[in-house]
């Protein structure tokens, strides 16, 4: 080993040692937030391409690896605001921009790719930032973040700050495998699978708290998880297996859950193979009969469904003997596109009940709730296309992927056949490791952790009951008082899974952008709690950013219901529980 290397080990062991990442009862007496007034900005002490081609020794990582080596280490010049025809990248400013590997244990593992961003003039903070789909690349928005389906935080304003401009680094993973793609083949290796479970988090979080050590000869101070989909699961995996390493957590759309999700859209496509299937032709019929039942529900008929607990209480097959009564077929056989048969009326049923496994997963779930409603005319609904056959495998994408090679280890096997009762080992083993259905955060709790959640009410590629039904037992554990002081959870009524949310069937962009880094950083860093209902914004990409509406986003179970006024005006509506 080098001086240069023996340096950057000392560092890394420093660094492992401050951070709490050896230690359950690390950070356990911390304040209820983290003052950080009275913090200077840091220059690095060691040059940034000096540390390109050094090593960490596998000690520097709380979990078992082989170890860290730094693949490359550039300083990426300062950046001016560049304004482009349909979007703005704002000014970055210099940083060090680091690659590097986490070896497995097992040879036969992939390792994890990692990226770290410090800027020159560092705050002493760091974002680590989840993935999204199935990981296996480095995530985006490291430095520049995207408006649309950001795993940053989802609906970032075009408007808002970059957080690496505003002095965090910024830091993450390809959770432990190279593949962008939805084959999944590196599940069938259980280093990895755990990787991306939840382990390839903290691999990640260690390697980037040395280097950081090493560079600026300080640790972090405040650190934050902040992810959306996959991401967004990762982000409650890390709040509820590794408290200790995070101040502040954001988590949107997220894939709690996961185990019964990827199950559940796979049960879906055994039951669209025949009669059941509902082709993409007869969306719109079954979107405008959603429309019809429940626009008006919040006070307002405009194409946003508001209310989106009373609408998804209204296509319950448990609460509504036939949901789709008003647009079933004569005599219940497929007639044509406006109408729906009884054999797809059933598959639209099992679409909104709850599905019981008959046995319990992860943390007592025996079930996973049936889906909200809204945008069935739209793309990414749970039907599937081409329809699914006993002659090939159906085009699952990431849930089938996370079926055939994560759970089932068996990527020959043919979805179409799949029982959850064959496979009730496979499954609880699997909602083990990945299901981030916890609700003892009392660990993040002492530690004066912060929690946001934010969820769509139309959200098909994850499912926002999972998570209303998560907050409901973490407020029965600990008391709303107690759940007050840590977490907010937010919906956003009709919004997709990224966050967007359109009047339908015109399609009229409606408010959407909301800064939940900022709320985050806030309440962490100036104990300001977030409002009960901060405004969502339409506004128009482009400087000077004309904001053409708003609306409250409410917290669960609340809902924005149009009082009187001008609809376009958050002050128009009031968050409301029926």
């Amino acid at each position: 080993m080098t001086m240069k290397q023996m340096a950057l080990a000392a560092a890394a062991l420093l660094a492992l040692a401050a951070s709490g990442c050896g230690g359950a009862s690390a950070g356990i007496d911390q304040p209820a937030f983290v003052d950080t007034s009275a913090l200077a900005m840091k220059t690095p002490t060691t040059s940034c391409t000096s540390l390109a081609g050094t090593a960490l020794p596998a000690s520097a990582i709380a979990l078992p690896t082989s170890g860290v080596s730094i693949d490359a280490a550039s300083v990426v010049a300062a950046a001016p605001e560049q304004v482009g025809a349909t979007s703005v990248t704002r000014a970055l400013p210099e940083y060090c921009r680091i690659l590097g590997s986490i070896r497995p244990v097992d040879p036969a593992a992939p390792p994890i790719k990692f990226q770290l961003n410090v800027p020159t003039q560092w705050n002493q903070k760091t974002i680590q930032v989840g993935g999204g789909g199935l990981d296996g690349s480095i995530p985006a928005n490291l430095a520049a973040v995207g408006t649309s389906g950001s795993p940053i935080s989802g609906a970032f304003p075009p408007d808002a700050p970059y957080p690496l401009s505003s002095g965090y680094a910024m830091f993450g993973g390809d959770s432990g495998h190279q593949d962008p793609g939805n084959t999944a083949t590196w599940a069938l290796n259980q280093e990895a699978w755990v990787n991306f479970a939840h382990a390839g988090l903290k691999k990640t979080h260690d390697a980037a708290f040395a280097i950081i050590q090493a560079l600026y000869a300080s640790r972090p101070r405040v650190s934050y998880f902040m992810g959306q989909s996959q991401g967004g699961r990762e982000a409650m995996e890390v709040a509820q297996r590794y408290p200790e390493d995070y101040d502040g957590v954001v988590a949107t759309s997220p894939l709690i859950g996961y185990t019964a999700h990827v199950v559940h859209k796979t049960l879906l496509a055994t039951v669209q193979s025949g009669a059941g299937w509902i082709p993409p032709a007869k969306q719109a019929a079954i979107g405008a009969e959603v429309l019809r039942q429940c626009d008006s529900l919040d006070g307002l008929t405009d194409g946003v469904i508001g209310n989106y607990l009373a609408c998804a209480a209204r296509f319950d097959p448990q609460k509504v003997a036939q949901p789709f009564a008003a647009i079933r077929c004569a005599g219940g056989s497929d007639t044509g596109n406006s109408c729906v048969s009884d054999s797809q009326i059933a598959t639209l049923n099992q679409m909104h009940a709850p599905t019981r496994f008959g046995f319990a997963l992860a943390n007592g779930w025996t079930e996973f709730p049936g889906y909200e409603a809204g945008r069935e005319s739209e793309g990414g609904w749970l039907n599937i296309s081409p329809q699914p056959s006993q002659a090939a495998q159906p085009a699952l994408g990431q849930p089938g992927a996370t079926v055939s090679y994560g759970i089932l280890k068996d990527p020959a096997f043919n979805l179409v056949n799949f029982s959850v009762a064959a496979f009730k080992d496979r499954i609880v083993d699997a909602s083990a490791l990945i299901d981030s259905t916890n609700t003892d955060l009392s660990r993040f709790f002492a530690r004066g952790g912060r929690l946001i959640i934010k969820a769509q009410g139309s959200d098909y590629s994850s499912n926002p009951h999972t998570v209303m039904r998560w907050y409901d037992t973490l407020v029965g554990r600990f008391g709303q008082k107690d759940v007050d002081s840590h977490v907010r959870f937010y919906m956003l009524p009709n919004g997709d899974h990224n966050g967007g949310v359109q009047s339908l069937p015109a399609r009229t962009p409606e408010p959407q952008y909301v800064d939940l880094i900022r709320l985050s950083t806030d309440w962490v860093e100036k104990n300001a709690v977030p409002p009960d209902a901060p405004e969502v914004s339409a506004k128009q990409a482009l400087p000077p950013y004309t904001v053409s509406a708003t609306r409250p986003m409410c917290r669960y179970p609340a809902y924005p219901r149009y009082v009187a006024g001008d609809a376009k005006l958050a002050a128009s509506y009031r968050c409301t529980v029926d």
